[in-house]
């Protein structure tokens, strides 16, 4: 295992537990809790005092603590096809039976759904929405496409003023739903305070620029928690001021996470929750750093610009990693991979994550052309261990660490 403890953990586990029971406490007292879309622009129910929690988190959470095979058999025994996104079967499946390794989530008042990420969350909370008998309030996002110079940076105008509107319409249904005012004033500190938190995570990240590397990306999957969940909120600004001073003196100190640090390497997607400590173990053996990912990097790669707040957050929002053409997603990770210095890359290959899956063999020959550095797909799942095949994914990743000169710690 990587060794050098980083003392945030210790923290983070603390959040965690306090997040999930204060939702809960909110629940049983009659304040409003909503379910949430990792994608989705949760700034907008903060002013309205709507408490978030995140179907997809209490997924990886499932996945983590292994949780996740029976929870898929309920599904399917449903008629919830093998194919879906397993955060989605997971989740409905935990909320018909309550199995969960936190005992489920609190029941939702409302469920707020933003298809940036996938048009399968759609479905998926129109699920929820039926079996609680609550709102649904959906912010539709335009897919955009690839295109050409300078386009490719930006979000087209009339992306951001559909998105813009969509906006409008949520918070009139916020409104209604919790019959208070919307505040612009609100909105705009918790923008802030988001602003501030994404900032100090993008910071965090850089860190691993480093030589050794203060942290790896298997670190960063479980850190990122807090501007996920709780992101807009003070006690995420301070998580993420006390962890960037932790990872600044780490690298100050030249305490690299592996030991002997020898080999860089950048993964793109969802990690594959349920065999983390097995790989991290297994890349710290060989001296091997995962120093970045596309995936936590999703929340530091953008930030909230000032002005006003529903039309900064139109613009953001439509703009994510995967709300975009491969084209862009590959010039996303081939920046990582020269920025972090990385020897190569990994592309996980997630079965049940379509929109992140689809195209990355492109992806992986438009980032070797352009960086000269060798790529691999590693084929698996985030959430499903019944597709993993040791032999297949292993052999694979040997095969493809001695073509940069990395096979076995010496």
């Amino acid at each position: 295992m990587p060794r050098d403890r980083i003392v945030s953990f210790d923290r983070l586990k603390g959040a965690i537990r306090r997040h999930y029971l204060w939702a809960k406490i909110r629940s049983r007292v009659g304040l409003r809790v909503a379910w949430v879309t990792s994608g989705a622009p949760v700034e907008l129910l903060l002013p309205f005092g709507i408490y978030p929690v995140y179907p997809e988190s209490h997924g990886a959470l499932c996945a983590a603590r292994h949780a996740s095979p029976g929870l898929l058999e309920v599904a399917e025994k449903e008629g919830y096809s093998a194919d879906l996104c397993h955060y989605a079967t997971s989740d409905i499946a935990s909320a018909m039976t309550r199995a969960s390794p936190i005992g489920g989530l609190p029941k939702p008042d409302l469920v707020l759904c933003c298809t940036n990420i996938c048009g399968t969350v759609l479905k998926w909370y129109q699920v929820l929405s039926e079996m609680f008998g609550v709102p649904l309030v959906l912010v539709d996002t335009p897919f955009i496409p690839d295109a050409a110079g300078e386009a490719a940076r930006g979000v087209p105008s009339p992306a951001v003023d559909y998105v813009e509107g969509q906006l409008r319409e949520a918070v009139g249904r916020l409104e209604r739903i919790t019959r208070r005012a919307y505040s612009e004033r609100r909105l705009r500190l918790v923008l802030d305070r988001a602003r501030e938190a994404m900032v100090l995570w993008k910071k965090v990240l850089s860190t691993a620029e480093r030589r050794p590397s203060p942290l790896t990306c298997f670190d960063a999957f479980i850190l990122m928690n807090p501007i996920v969940t709780i992101r807009g909120t003070a006690g995420c600004v301070r998580f993420y001021e006390r962890l960037l001073r932790e990872m600044e003196e780490r690298a100050a100190a030249g305490k690299g996470r592996i030991r002997d640090e020898r080999t860089r390497i950048v993964w793109d997607n969802i990690p594959v929750w349920y065999r983390m400590r097995e790989l991290s173990k297994y890349f710290a053996e060989r001296r091997v750093c995962l120093v970045a990912d596309t995936y936590t990097n999703a929340w530091a790669d953008n930030e909230i610009k000032d002005g006003e707040p529903l039309r900064a957050m139109a613009e953001i929002y439509t703009g994510v990693f995967l709300n975009r053409g491969l084209r862009a997603r590959a010039e996303v990770l081939a920046r990582l991979v020269e920025r972090f210095g990385a020897d190569g890359f990994i592309l996980h290959s997630n079965r049940s994550c379509k929109p992140y899956s689809f195209g990355q063999y492109d992806v992986r020959r438009i980032v070797q052309e352009g960086t000269g550095r060798p790529g691999h797909v590693l084929q698996a799942d985030h959430v499903d261990p019944r597709q993993w095949d040791e032999g297949r994914v292993m052999g694979g990743l040997e095969t493809f660490l001695s073509s940069i000169g990395s096979r076995g710690a010496p």
